[in-house]
Parts: C-alpha cells; structure tokens; sequence
C-alpha cells in the first residue's frame, strides 16, 4: 500500500519540461566557466528554473554560432540567449519569438589611457593599428583593412584583447561593452584603458525563442519581469559590470 501511495504522488506531479537554453557567446560575462557553471547565462538560467516551481528546467548548451545556425534550421526547440532580431535575419520579428531588450551593449572602442584615442566613425581609424579578435568583422572597417588604411592585428580572444591593450602594445580595438567592462573590472585595469565617448555601434540583446515554444515565451517574459524585484538578480547585475535593459529595482536608501 505505501508502494503504491509513493508512486501515485511520483505520477501525480509531472516532471519539470527541459528547455535548452543556447549559448553561442563562448565568454565572458555570459560564459565564465563551463564546467563550473559560472557566468550571468547559468544564473540566469538556475534563477528561471527556480522561479518556474517545477515547471521548467532551463539548462545552458553552449555551442558555436555554426551549429547553432544548424540546430534553428533544423527546428529543434530552444531559444537563444543575448540575440538580437538583425542577427539572425528576423528584423520584423516574424520567424521567432523574442523577448523584451534584456542587456543594452555596444561595440566600444577602447585604447590605452596614454593614447585616449577618440573614436568619430570608420574614417576616424585611418592610418591605426586595430586590435581584433581572430574571425570577428567590424562593418565599416573592414573594408579599410582591406585597403591598408587600417592595419590590423588579431588575438584569440576579448580577455586577450583588453590586456593587449592595457599594456600598450595596441593602439586601438573595438569590442563588446559587456565584455570589456568585465575584464577591466576583473583584471582592475581601469586606470589603463580609455572608453572612447562614441561606440562603433550600438544594440541591445533579447532572448530568441523557436516558435514552438510560446508557453515558454509567455513565462519567460512574465519571469524577466518578476527579476526585477530580485536580490539576486540584482547582485549579478554587479557582479558581472552589465548595462542591463532589465535593470533590478534597488529599494532607496
């Protein structure tokens, strides 16, 4: 009889519905440690499961920008973390579903502080050296270093690059806000890196959602919403130096 009891109460409660959650910004802050689980991704993954009172179980699947071109071709269910509708070619916002702006970010463009270099568009950096991240494209520039009029050199990745630069062996880069901000934070670089005023670019990141998941889409965006009242969320908002869209309310002093 209590056999049977526990495994009526184990049917009666459905098990929480897998949600992958894809990851292709393989970096800091979004992706600190995978292995660790470490980054502004997993909380805010562990943070929607928990909210979801056994409803959901988001997990973070992180892989290339190829395979998950693939994964969405292929109509697998999912959604995309920090994406944004120009990116994948939905601007009307009428192939997926899409949550509201989560993290304003801009391509800044940084320097050594003994340089201060100011960034007034592409034609700005001619005769520069840039610093870029291997496979990474910068519209407008791109086409100046084909033509010689910018130089360019590549490291393997945004850590990389802002070291480079505060160490003065770079001249000027262009590169995530988000990201830079959080290794100049971690590595206390900020009295050796200029921000100049004028970003090369300016966007904000959603989460995309396959449209097959629109029960998912609905508690998402009331979930965004309800983070805003969070400690939590609030403390890895600061954690990670982000310029959240969704910014945690902070009770006044």
């Amino acid at each position: 009889m209590l056999a049977l009891c526990a495994s009526l109460v184990t049917h009666g409660k459905a098990a929480a519905e897998d949600v992958p959650m894809w990851v292709y910004h393989n970096f800091p802050p979004y992706v600190v440690n995978e292995d660790l689980r470490e980054g502004i991704s997993f909380e805010l993954a562990d943070m929607l499961t928990a909210m979801s009172d056994g409803k959901y179980q988001f997990n973070v699947v992180v892989m290339p920008r190829k395979r998950l071109n693939n994964r969405i071709a292929d109509g697998a269910p999912g959604m995309v973390l920090w994406a944004n509708p120009a990116w994948f070619g939905d601007s009307d916002r009428t192939r997926f579903l899409w949550s509201a702006p989560v993290l304003n970010d801009q391509n800044d463009v940084i320097s050594p502080t003994e340089v201060s270099f100011q960034y007034d568009g592409p034609g700005s950096l001619d005769g520069r050296m840039l610093v870029g991240v291997t496979g990474h494209r910068y519209p407008g520039v791109d086409g100046m270093i084909e033509t010689g009029s910018v130089e360019r050199i590549d490291v393997n990745a945004e850590d990389a690059l802002v070291r480079f630069i505060a160490s003065g062996r770079g001249e000027v880069a262009i590169v995530a806000q988000s990201a830079a901000r959080y290794f100049v934070q971690k590595h206390e670089l900020g009295e050796a890196v200029h921000f100049s005023g004028t970003p090369h670019s300016s966007y904000q990141r959603h989460i995309l959602f396959q449209p097959e998941l629109a029960p998912v889409h609905a508690y998402v965006q009331d979930a965004l919403t309800r983070l805003q009242q969070s400690p939590d969320w609030a403390a890895a908002v600061d954690r990670y130096a982000l310029d959240l869209a969704l910014q945690p309310q902070r009770p006044e002093n």
